[in-house]
């Protein structure tokens, strides 16, 4: 019975899509939010984790054909309505919504220049904390094929690093699916005094170097002096530029600007991409009142898709319109990266189209930004 349901289940998510309202308090403030969720997806999950100050109550929970879903939309009343669906009904949906997007992005940063080309790229932050970083922390890295290695990153690192990171949520790769990653690429160790401290498990794809999975020496973050996650996309990023290699696929994130492992791989400087593996579209739908969508995208910032390319759907919850403050050059600065050219900024006036410039530091601190609009 279980395998004829596995069996059916991908016809009839293709058919049928499952709709939850919802109903509670935005985050930040006392504002109550009506959203419509269509389909069954860890986005939504997550959205509705982000967006709401306490879990929200469900209304209603039903299922309709993906057919009917217009009529639905038309008939409910709701704020904002959020339907991953799949692609083949992008036809019906792009013209009903008033953005859309993906579940994830690529993030993929370019090695094809020389070392000091590809460090202008990262945020300042982040060339501040690479100035001399092996040296200052007594670091190195060596690759390995070695089968040995291999295990011992698979049993001493990556385990323990995914079971203390996410604990009883913890989901971990097999040995036989890391393994077959292992015989199509390399394994890059952090070294602290003659030990391995870290790895990082790489696919090899014609000039790209794919980051795959990682790992810490018994899950324990304090082994690697100025941080594992620094060391390791430091080693790879060098490796790859003194190896000849085109760009490090960071692979997927979610599309959330103020992701912290999204915004991680930004100061990197990763170029945003879209996602050629998706199989469904994120379709949404606004009805709320300007202000309330200012206040929603100015604390859940998103890359949405437009025909040109990728845009940053942002909002300032306290402008009157884009045009009175200093909002909107401070969100030029701010959230501009190799993939992003434009953003959508909602105020309670409206919403404004503008250019994000080029800028070396986008990663400004969110209190580098306050003060910029206050002042």
């Amino acid at each position: 019975m279980v395998f004829v349901k596995s069996l059916l289940y991908p016809i009839v998510a293709f058919i049928w899509a499952r709709i939850a309202l919802v109903e509670g308090t935005l985050k930040g403030g006392k504002t109550p939010f009506r959203c419509m969720l269509v389909g069954q997806s860890s986005f939504n999950d997550d959205f509705k984790v982000r967006i709401y100050e306490g879990p929200p109550s469900e209304i209603r929970s039903w299922r309709v054909p993906i057919l009917l879903l217009p009529y639905i939309l038309s008939r409910q009343q709701y704020d904002l309505c959020v339907a991953v669906l799949p692609t083949f009904y992008d036809l019906l949906f792009r013209r009903l919504c008033k953005y859309k997007g993906q579940e994830e992005v690529r993030q993929v940063i370019d090695t094809s220049a020389s070392w000091e080309e590809v460090r202008k790229s990262f945020s300042k932050k982040k060339r501040q904390v690479t100035n001399n970083f092996a040296e200052k922390h007594g670091l190195s890295y060596r690759m390995t094929n070695d089968e040995k290695d291999f295990d011992h990153f698979y049993y001493r690192m990556h385990v323990p690093h995914i079971q203390r990171r996410y604990g009883q949520l913890a989901q971990v790769d097999s040995y036989s699916t890391m393994k077959g990653y292992f015989e199509k690429g390399l394994l890059l160790f952090v070294i602290r005094e003659d030990i391995p401290v870290a790895g990082a498990l790489s696919l090899i794809e014609g000039k790209t170097l794919v980051f795959r999975r990682s790992g810490v020496l018994d899950g324990d973050e304090a082994n690697v002096k100025g941080g594992a996650q620094t060391a390791l996309y430091y080693f790879q990023i060098k490796y790859a530029v003194d190896n000849k290699f085109d760009a490090v696929d960071t692979m997927k994130s979610a599309p959330f600007l103020n992701d912290g492992v999204f915004r991680h791989k930004a100061e990197w400087g990763a170029m945003t991409l879209p996602d050629h593996e998706a199989t469904r579209t994120i379709y949404f739908f606004t009805r709320a009142d300007a202000g309330t969508l200012a206040q929603l995208f100015a604390a859940h910032p998103l890359i949405v898709h437009k025909e040109s390319g990728l845009m940053a759907l942002l909002g300032d919850s306290v402008a009157p319109d884009l045009a009175s403050t200093q909002s909107g050059r401070v969100f030029a600065q701010q959230f501009h990266m190799p993939g992003l050219s434009k953003a959508v900024v909602h105020t309670r006036g409206g919403a404004s189209e503008i250019a994000l410039r080029d800028s070396a530091d986008f990663a400004t601190e969110i209190d580098s930004a306050a003060s910029a609009v206050s002042a």
